[in-house]
């Protein structure tokens, strides 16, 4: 099986594995990275809910860059084998301790939504919340939640912009399950499926191949 029990194996956070996946399908789908959000939640605080994880970080566009936007079918060689096995690992590292800071209350979104809402009737608001860099930030694109539970076999919602993806997934031990949602004017579902499954079966082989024991004849 090909699940949160053969990721743990490779030394990997299995959620944050999954979230490169999709990086990579969805950079495969597009040509680029989209905002990406996770929900993450922050139970320790007194009626908290959820902290975004933002997944778009230089570690992982480098991680899908080194990839490719088509399979390179180059894990034979060594040296770009190691490379991308690099990047993997910062990726999914970087992306981790993105979660741990974001479920102790120390990411970014819900300290600017209070700032948001602490503007008054009649005050201006900061230019930083009519910037349009700020706007595109806040553009989910791939809109991502992770919830297993044994008694789920399939669960999802819709995407949150025009021009994007719902995807939620569950990782059991021996699986990985995805429900993809889009507007039904684009295409991108049944695309979007092959390419992840295209992504997990690459990094698989990677580090499959990293790990195998090498002939000394």
């Amino acid at each position: 099986g090909y699940g949160s029990s053969a990721i743990k194996k490779m030394g990997y956070s299995p959620d944050a594995y999954v979230q490169m996946a999709m990086q990579l399908a969805t950079y495969r789908l597009w040509g680029e990275q989209g905002g990406t959000y996770e929900a993450t939640q922050v139970r320790p605080f007194l009626q908290g809910r959820t902290e975004t994880t933002r997944t778009v970080s230089p570690a992982s566009a480098k991680f899908i860059e080194t990839m490719g936007l088509r399979p390179k079918r180059d894990e034979i060689d060594a040296l770009k084998r190691t490379e991308k096995v690099e990047c993997l690992r910062e990726a999914v590292s970087s992306h981790a301790k993105y979660i741990g800071a974001a479920a102790k209350a120390m990411g970014v979104d819900r300290h600017f939504l209070g700032l948001a809402l602490s503007v008054k009737d009649g005050e201006s608001a900061p230019p930083l919340f009519s910037h349009p860099l700020y706007a595109r930030s806040k553009t989910w694109r791939v809109s991502t939640s992770h919830l297993t539970h044994p008694r789920f076999d399939s669960w999802g919602y819709g995407e949150v912009t025009p021009d994007g993806v719902g995807l939620a997934y569950s990782i059991h031990p021996s699986n990985c399950m995805f429900c993809i949602t889009a507007l039904r004017k684009h295409d991108w579902p049944d695309r979007l499926s092959h390419l992840l499954e295209e992504a997990l079966l690459e990094m698989q082989t990677l580090n499959d191949l990293d790990k195998a024991p090498t002939s000394k004849l």
